[in-house]
């Protein structure tokens, strides 16, 4: 007999309540921290001097939340890092955000450096810098 068979067991035998609680396979707790991972499936264009400062992704990972789920520009004010590529682990603000297209604030530099298929987070958390 299991450990934990053998203590409710006792506990129901003792006539103390036992109860048990969960989760229905239905409901969904809203995470404290949103994110969105990605990857880049194209490059914005460059500016005049060849500054990069958008890119189009595509979501990756369970569970991938699809772009749809977040409108619009309520990505702003997010923190962009990227997980691989030339740029690993540069961190940047998100200035606005499409359906797919992250464009990025001039304040943290240009994007030059990133590639297709490189992978990075978006996450609602402030940008330290």
């Amino acid at each position: 007999m299991r450990l934990a068979t053998r203590l409710a067991a006792a506990v129901l035998g003792s006539g103390i309540a036992f109860a048990q609680a969960g989760h229905d396979d239905v409901v969904r707790v809203d995470p404290a921290l949103k994110r969105l991972a990605g990857m880049i499936t194209a490059l914005g264009e460059p500016d005049a001097e060849g500054r990069i400062y958008s890119f189009r992704g595509t979501p990756i990972g369970p569970p991938a939340s699809t772009p749809k789920e977040y409108p619009p520009g309520e990505l702003r004010g997010w923190r962009l890092t990227f997980l691989a590529g030339q740029r690993f682990s540069a961190a940047f603000e998100v200035r606005s955000n499409s359906d797919s297209e992250i464009t990025v604030s001039a304040a943290d530099g240009p994007l030059n450096g990133i590639a297709v298929r490189d992978v990075f987070v978006v996450e609602e958390i402030e940008l330290k810098r």
